[in-house]
Protein backbone atom coordinates (compact mmCIF):
# COMPACT_ATOMS: atom_id res chain seq x y z
CA UNK A 1 0.00 0.00 0.00
CA UNK A 2 2.83 2.85 1.05
CA UNK A 3 4.57 2.03 -2.61
CA UNK A 4 1.25 2.72 -4.21
CA UNK A 5 0.16 5.74 -2.02
CA UNK A 6 3.55 7.00 -3.00
CA UNK A 7 3.27 6.84 -6.80
CA UNK A 8 0.36 8.94 -6.83
CA UNK A 9 1.87 10.98 -4.71
CA UNK A 10 4.23 12.22 -7.16
CA UNK A 11 1.64 13.09 -9.57
CA UNK A 12 -0.12 14.95 -7.58
CA UNK A 13 -1.16 18.72 -7.33
CA UNK A 14 0.15 21.05 -4.73
CA UNK A 15 -1.63 22.31 -1.99
CA UNK A 16 -3.55 24.42 -1.45
CA UNK A 17 -6.57 22.84 -2.99
CA UNK A 18 -8.70 25.67 -3.11
CA UNK A 19 -11.33 26.33 -5.93
CA UNK A 20 -9.55 28.97 -8.56
CA UNK A 21 -12.62 29.51 -10.97
CA UNK A 22 -15.82 29.84 -10.95
CA UNK A 23 -16.36 26.68 -13.64
CA UNK A 24 -18.54 23.71 -12.52
CA UNK A 25 -16.46 21.87 -10.41
CA UNK A 26 -17.29 18.13 -9.29
CA UNK A 27 -14.48 15.96 -6.48
CA UNK A 28 -14.38 12.42 -6.39
CA UNK A 29 -12.94 10.59 -2.96
CA UNK A 30 -10.60 7.23 -4.47
CA UNK A 31 -11.01 5.68 -0.88
CA UNK A 32 -8.41 2.66 -0.81
CA UNK A 33 -7.99 -0.25 1.73
CA UNK A 34 -5.59 -3.17 2.21
CA UNK A 35 -7.64 -6.67 2.56
CA UNK A 36 -5.31 -9.38 2.65
CA UNK A 37 -1.96 -7.23 1.56
CA UNK A 38 -4.43 -6.48 -1.44
CA UNK A 39 -5.26 -2.68 -2.24
CA UNK A 40 -9.31 -2.98 -2.64
CA UNK A 41 -10.49 0.23 -3.95
CA UNK A 42 -14.48 1.77 -2.99
CA UNK A 43 -17.15 2.38 -5.61
CA UNK A 44 -20.99 2.73 -5.48
CA UNK A 45 -23.95 2.24 -7.49
CA UNK A 46 -26.11 5.17 -8.22
CA UNK A 47 -29.66 4.90 -7.28
CA UNK A 48 -32.23 4.07 -9.88
CA UNK A 49 -34.61 6.79 -8.62
CA UNK A 50 -31.57 9.15 -9.65
CA UNK A 51 -32.47 11.66 -12.66
CA UNK A 52 -29.09 11.86 -13.98
CA UNK A 53 -27.39 8.17 -14.45
CA UNK A 54 -29.27 6.07 -12.61
CA UNK A 55 -28.12 2.89 -11.44
CA UNK A 56 -24.22 3.74 -12.77
CA UNK A 57 -21.28 2.68 -11.19
CA UNK A 58 -19.26 5.74 -9.70
CA UNK A 59 -17.00 7.04 -7.02
CA UNK A 60 -18.01 8.67 -3.63
CA UNK A 61 -18.30 12.58 -4.84
CA UNK A 62 -20.28 15.16 -6.46
CA UNK A 63 -20.92 19.07 -7.09
CA UNK A 64 -19.23 21.88 -5.47
CA UNK A 65 -21.21 23.69 -2.95
CA UNK A 66 -20.99 27.33 -2.34
CA UNK A 67 -19.61 26.61 1.11
CA UNK A 68 -16.94 24.22 -0.01
CA UNK A 69 -13.34 26.01 0.36
CA UNK A 70 -11.76 23.16 -1.48
CA UNK A 71 -12.35 20.02 -3.30
CA UNK A 72 -11.16 18.23 -0.49
CA UNK A 73 -13.76 19.40 1.33
CA UNK A 74 -16.00 18.81 -1.34
CA UNK A 75 -15.11 14.88 -1.41
CA UNK A 76 -14.99 14.14 1.89
CA UNK A 77 -18.30 15.79 2.53
CA UNK A 78 -20.06 14.36 -0.11
CA UNK A 79 -18.46 10.78 0.78
CA UNK A 80 -20.37 11.56 4.44
CA UNK A 81 -23.73 12.23 2.81
CA UNK A 82 -24.06 9.62 0.42
CA UNK A 83 -22.46 6.68 2.62
CA UNK A 84 -21.92 7.89 6.20
CA UNK A 85 -17.88 6.95 5.40
CA UNK A 86 -16.85 10.30 8.07
CA UNK A 87 -13.65 12.26 7.71
CA UNK A 88 -11.59 11.36 10.87
CA UNK A 89 -11.73 7.54 9.29
CA UNK A 90 -9.90 8.44 6.64
CA UNK A 91 -6.28 9.66 5.48
CA UNK A 92 -6.23 11.99 2.61
CA UNK A 93 -3.19 11.18 0.76
CA UNK A 94 -2.75 13.45 -2.68
CA UNK A 95 -4.99 15.19 -5.31
CA UNK A 96 -4.66 14.32 -8.70
CA UNK A 97 -4.71 17.15 -10.91
CA UNK A 98 -7.98 18.09 -12.28
CA UNK A 99 -9.44 16.32 -15.26
CA UNK A 100 -11.86 18.39 -17.77
CA UNK A 101 -14.76 16.02 -19.09
CA UNK A 102 -15.75 17.13 -22.11
CA UNK A 103 -19.49 16.08 -22.23
CA UNK A 104 -20.23 17.86 -19.37
CA UNK A 105 -18.27 20.99 -19.49
CA UNK A 106 -16.66 20.23 -16.06
CA UNK A 107 -13.55 19.97 -13.91
CA UNK A 108 -13.52 16.60 -11.92
CA UNK A 109 -10.64 16.10 -9.21
CA UNK A 110 -9.93 12.86 -7.72
CA UNK A 111 -9.00 13.04 -4.31
CA UNK A 112 -6.99 9.63 -3.31
CA UNK A 113 -7.58 8.77 0.68
CA UNK A 114 -6.56 5.73 2.38
CA UNK A 115 -8.59 3.96 5.42
CA UNK A 116 -6.88 1.13 7.76
CA UNK A 117 -6.44 -2.01 6.69
CA UNK A 118 -9.70 -4.55 6.55
CA UNK A 119 -12.19 -1.11 7.07
CA UNK A 120 -14.12 -2.03 4.09
CA UNK A 121 -15.22 -5.43 5.36
CA UNK A 122 -15.79 -4.09 9.30
CA UNK A 123 -17.20 -0.38 8.58
CA UNK A 124 -20.80 0.24 9.33
CA UNK A 125 -21.53 2.12 5.88
CA UNK A 126 -24.50 3.64 5.48
CA UNK A 127 -25.96 4.42 2.06
CA UNK A 128 -28.29 7.22 1.64
CA UNK A 129 -31.05 5.56 -0.54
CA UNK A 130 -32.14 8.60 -2.60
CA UNK A 131 -28.49 9.01 -3.88
CA UNK A 132 -26.55 5.14 -3.36
CA UNK A 133 -28.25 1.76 -4.10
CA UNK A 134 -25.14 -0.09 -3.66
CA UNK A 135 -21.82 0.01 -1.92
CA UNK A 136 -18.70 -2.01 -3.12
CA UNK A 137 -15.06 -3.03 -3.20
CA UNK A 138 -12.93 -4.72 -5.50
CA UNK A 139 -8.89 -4.96 -6.08
CA UNK A 140 -7.21 -2.00 -8.13
CA UNK A 141 -5.41 -4.59 -10.01
CA UNK A 142 -8.86 -5.53 -11.66
CA UNK A 143 -8.70 -2.51 -14.08
CA UNK A 144 -5.48 -3.82 -15.82
CA UNK A 145 -6.82 -7.23 -16.36
CA UNK A 146 -8.63 -7.91 -19.43
CA UNK A 147 -9.28 -11.81 -18.61
CA UNK A 148 -10.76 -10.94 -15.12
CA UNK A 149 -13.27 -10.00 -14.54
CA UNK A 150 -14.46 -9.70 -18.42
CA UNK A 151 -13.56 -6.74 -20.52
CA UNK A 152 -15.84 -4.97 -22.74
CA UNK A 153 -15.58 -2.07 -24.88
CA UNK A 154 -17.33 0.47 -27.39
CA UNK A 155 -16.19 2.38 -29.78
CA UNK A 156 -17.48 6.48 -29.07
CA UNK A 157 -17.16 8.44 -32.55
CA UNK A 158 -16.48 12.04 -32.85
CA UNK A 159 -16.30 14.34 -35.52
CA UNK A 160 -12.61 13.62 -36.09
CA UNK A 161 -11.76 10.82 -34.75
CA UNK A 162 -13.28 7.39 -33.02
CA UNK A 163 -12.08 5.69 -29.78
CA UNK A 164 -12.68 2.81 -27.56
CA UNK A 165 -14.25 3.20 -24.20
CA UNK A 166 -13.50 0.28 -21.69
CA UNK A 167 -16.13 -1.24 -19.25
CA UNK A 168 -15.31 -3.54 -16.64
CA UNK A 169 -17.74 -6.36 -15.33
CA UNK A 170 -16.82 -7.03 -11.67
CA UNK A 171 -18.35 -9.53 -9.01
CA UNK A 172 -18.94 -8.52 -5.29
CA UNK A 173 -20.58 -11.19 -3.10
CA UNK A 174 -22.47 -12.95 -6.05
CA UNK A 175 -23.44 -9.67 -7.63
CA UNK A 176 -22.20 -8.41 -11.50
CA UNK A 177 -21.55 -4.75 -11.55
CA UNK A 178 -20.86 -2.89 -14.69
CA UNK A 179 -18.08 -0.55 -14.35
CA UNK A 180 -17.62 1.74 -17.40
CA UNK A 181 -16.99 5.89 -18.27
CA UNK A 182 -15.21 8.30 -16.81
CA UNK A 183 -15.13 5.67 -13.60
CA UNK A 184 -13.87 3.15 -15.72
CA UNK A 185 -11.05 5.38 -17.34
CA UNK A 186 -10.30 6.82 -13.51
CA UNK A 187 -9.84 2.92 -12.05
CA UNK A 188 -7.39 2.17 -14.91
CA UNK A 189 -5.39 5.50 -14.51
CA UNK A 190 -4.95 5.04 -11.15
CA UNK A 191 -3.63 1.36 -10.93
CA UNK A 192 -1.95 1.69 -13.87
CA UNK A 193 0.43 4.58 -11.95
CA UNK A 194 -0.50 3.23 -8.16
CA UNK A 195 0.82 -0.73 -9.15
CA UNK A 196 3.21 0.78 -11.89
CA UNK A 197 2.33 -1.76 -14.37
CA UNK A 198 0.35 -1.76 -17.82
CA UNK A 199 -2.75 -3.00 -18.51
CA UNK A 200 -2.93 -5.96 -20.16
CA UNK A 201 -5.24 -4.90 -23.07
CA UNK A 202 -4.53 -2.07 -25.58
CA UNK A 203 -5.16 1.32 -23.58
CA UNK A 204 -4.87 5.21 -24.34
CA UNK A 205 -5.71 7.93 -22.46
CA UNK A 206 -9.32 9.12 -24.17
CA UNK A 207 -8.09 13.04 -25.11
CA UNK A 208 -11.62 13.14 -27.21
CA UNK A 209 -13.34 12.65 -23.94
CA UNK A 210 -11.46 14.46 -21.24
CA UNK A 211 -8.19 16.25 -20.99
CA UNK A 212 -5.79 15.20 -18.15
CA UNK A 213 -2.72 16.80 -17.07
CA UNK A 214 0.74 16.92 -18.13
CA UNK A 215 1.70 14.86 -15.33
CA UNK A 216 -1.06 12.16 -15.37
CA UNK A 217 0.09 11.84 -19.18
CA UNK A 218 3.83 11.85 -18.98
CA UNK A 219 3.10 9.09 -15.98
CA UNK A 220 0.92 6.80 -18.07
CA UNK A 221 2.35 6.84 -21.42
CA UNK A 222 5.63 6.02 -19.55
CA UNK A 223 3.94 2.75 -17.97
CA UNK A 224 2.41 1.90 -21.31
CA UNK A 225 5.24 1.95 -22.97
CA UNK A 226 7.44 0.26 -20.63
CA UNK A 227 10.24 3.40 -20.20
Amino acid sequence: METIVKNLSDVSAQPPYEYDSEDRSAAVLLVLCEIGGVCHVLLNRRSESLRRHPGQVCFPGGMREETDCSVVETALRECEEEIQLQRDVVKVTSVLPSLKVYQKTLYLTPVICTVPPNTFTTYNFSPNPSEVADIFHVPLSTFLSDTEPPLKSHTVEHPYSSFDLHHFNVEFEGREFDVQGITAHLCVVIAAIGLGRRPTFEYRLPSEYCVVSDEIRGRVDRILHGL
